[in-house]
């Protein structure tokens, strides 16, 4: 048994917080857990838990046809959530935020990766410190974390339903600029 598979059982036994009284399955994450792009997303939907899957439900399908318009490989990314259980409902509780932490403190370390796209704006206010009264003033600026990671805010899923094409074309940019570190 390898570290994430010790990770993802962890995760399954969790008793941390109240979300494991309505939780069906946890889920750890997706994609390539060597990747110098990796995705921080914030909580995982009744769908996403029910199946067990990332990105199954309306918001994910969405954001996946963005990124595959935007010509984003992400095969080439590791994708994970603040949350690695559904919250039904629950609020993004500090204490709830707090249980999880060590678990994406653990993926990050074992990922390594030079930027992790914070999604949305309760993902983004667990990384950066930095007071900011609006996503659309920081989406796309870099800032430093710890082990010369760097963070890079984009809109939050839901919000890509009602964003202007300005800040979809933004959006774009962004990606189109991860690309390039994937590929070098």
């Amino acid at each position: 048994m390898n570290i994430w598979d010790e990770l993802e059982m962890e995760i399954n036994i969790c008793h941390k917080c109240p979300l494991e009284k309505v939780r069906s399955n946890p889920i750890l994450g997706k994609g390539d857990k060597t990747s110098k792009v990796m995705f921080v997303l914030d909580q995982i939907s009744e769908q996403e838990d029910n199946r067990g899957i990332l990105l199954i439900d309306k918001k994910g399908e969405y954001f996946l046809k963005f990124l595959e318009f935007s010509k984003f490989d992400t095969d080439k990314v590791y994708m994970t959530n603040l949350f690695k259980c559904t919250a039904k409902g629950e609020l993004a509780e500090k204490r709830i935020i707090k249980a999880c932490e060590e678990y994406l403190l653990t993926q990050i370390a074992l990922v390594n990766p030079k930027i992790i796209v914070t999604v949305g704006e309760l993902v983004t206010r667990q990384f950066i410190k930095e007071d900011f009264n609006d996503m659309r003033d920081i989406v796309g600026k870099e800032f430093p974390y710890a082990g010369g990671i760097r963070i890079l805010p984009v809109y939050d899923l839901m919000y890509l339903f009602k964003a202007t094409d300005k800040e979809k074309w933004q959006l774009v940019k962004i990606l189109e600029k991860l690309n390039n570190i994937l590929d070098s």
